[in-house]
């Protein structure tokens, strides 16, 4: 269940929130002072796309490794780590500190530039412009080993990263940093977000909304703004939140713009654009037992909607021409199930000359996964680790045949939160 908690635990899409919570603009970098302006994509006022992409003072040279594009043309993949050892066993929470440094690693020999949370947060409002596809780093919770293992990785290679702290682990006992780490790191290359008070999880959310809207709103007072203020005192200014597992709802939401917070991050995957709803922006999730996350992220060759692969009007969605399966699945195409999705199944005994081995399945919103697959029933088998409340799925199959040809089926369903559970 905890598993589940930190894949996908609520997510609401652009149609279920009903309004974008769209902050004002933020100023612009101190170095764009008296440069040409035009107006910004949130009505304040940013340098003109002509003099960016021409100033070469923009561009980092450990950072920016490709020009200056037009906004609505950059993807940035945002990575969320927590833990991390050499030692101790690993975990989703915890990986490998030399995992870590191979990650960073192929980063730095690939085409893309690590930005930091200021640079988003200003290409996101309109301030500045970026490269086409760019890194942001995140870590959460507050965790020892992000200053003994992972800091000083970030500091040789020059890459900037954003702590989302709970302030109720902001003490220095046990495996938390001190203040002291904390402020030694924001003089070197980090910034700093809320990530609650006390980390709370669904069941703890769910009981405060239970006990009526007063207490609920206190709670979210005490969780969320409370824990700004904090952080504020501690090591100024802090502007962004990431939601605990990404639990969120719409009331959540509204009062993000209140407390002082103008973006918020999931935990939900997908290459953020410079239209992401700024209290909703996706995140991979880099766990320390699936290597498959962080190549998923820095993978752009294909443009995703969001939280998933979209090849139709909407993300989780196929064209409607899409031809079915010639063989069994479950869910059923352009079916409707609730959730708690049953598991997702593929009966392919009746395709002549099929190569097993070469079947490969691949779910909206978690990419490439690894079903359990029967040989001899020629059968396989994915059950989602949680439930999901992204509107629409997709399920993806690849095969080969024995004469060397290359198959594919796809299909899609549908998933209403209002279907009772089994």
């Amino acid at each position: 269940m905890r598993h589940c908690i930190y894949l996908l635990i609520l997510v609401l899409s652009q149609i279920a929130l009903g309004q974008i919570y769209d902050p004002p603009p933020l100023n612009p970098d101190p170095m764009l002072e008296g440069t040409p302006v035009t107006e910004g994509a949130t009505g304040g006022v940013m340098p003109t796309a002509e003099w960016q992409i021409n100033n070469p003072a923009l561009n980092s040279v450990h950072r920016f490794k490709k020009p200056l594009v037009a906004r609505e043309k950059t993807r940035v993949a945002v990575l969320g780590y927590h833990n991390f050892s050499e030692t101790k066993p690993v975990t989703e929470m915890l990986m490998r500190t030399s995992e870590l440094r191979n990650q960073m690693e192929a980063i730095r020999q690939s085409p893309y530039s690590v930005i930091s949370m200021q640079e988003f947060l200003e290409w996101r409002f309109g301030t500045r412009l970026l490269p086409e596809e760019c890194i942001l780093i995140t870590l959460d919770d507050g965790w020892r080993s992000v200053y003994t293992d992972a800091y000083p990785i970030f500091k040789e290679y020059g890459y900037p990263f954003h702590l989302f702290l709970y302030t109720d682990y902001v003490h220095g006992e046990g495996e938390s940093m001190t203040k002291d780490m904390i402020r030694e790191m924001l003089n070197n290359g980090a910034s700093i977000g809320s990530h609650s008070h006390t980390h709370p999880y669904p069941s703890d959310w769910n009981k405060h909304r239970e006990e009526g809207e007063e207490q609920y709103l206190r709670f979210i007072d005490e969780e969320i703004g409370a824990s700004k203020e904090r952080l504020d005192s501690l090591f100024g200014g802090v502007n962004t939140y990431c939601y605990p597992g990404g639990y969120n709802d719409q009331v959540m939401i509204s009062r993000l713009p209140g407390y002082g917070y103008v973006a918020a991050f999931t935990v939900i995957p997908g290459k953020v654009t410079s239209a992401e709803i700024p209290y909703q922006i996706h995140r991979y999730m880099i766990f320390g037992t699936d290597a498959s996350i962080f190549t998923n992220a820095m993978d752009f060759r294909v443009a995703e909607g969001g939280t998933a692969l979209s090849t139709g009007s909407q993300p989780g969605t196929l064209p409607k021409n899409t031809p079915k399966p010639s063989f069994n699945v479950t869910p059923l195409p352009d079916s409707t199930v609730g959730c708690s999705i049953p598991p997702i199944t593929a009966q392919l005994s009746g395709i002549p000359g099929l190569n097993m081995s070469t079947v490969r399945m691949r779910v909206s919103g978690f990419g490439y996964v690894r079903p359990n697959i029967n040989k001899t029933a020629r059968t396989l088998e994915w059950t989602p680790p949680c439930r999901i409340y992204m509107p629409n799925i997709s399920v993806h199959l690849t095969w080969e045949t024995t004469d060397g040809r290359k198959h594919h089926a796809e299909w899609s369903f549908r998933v209403d939160r209002a279907v009772p559970v089994d």
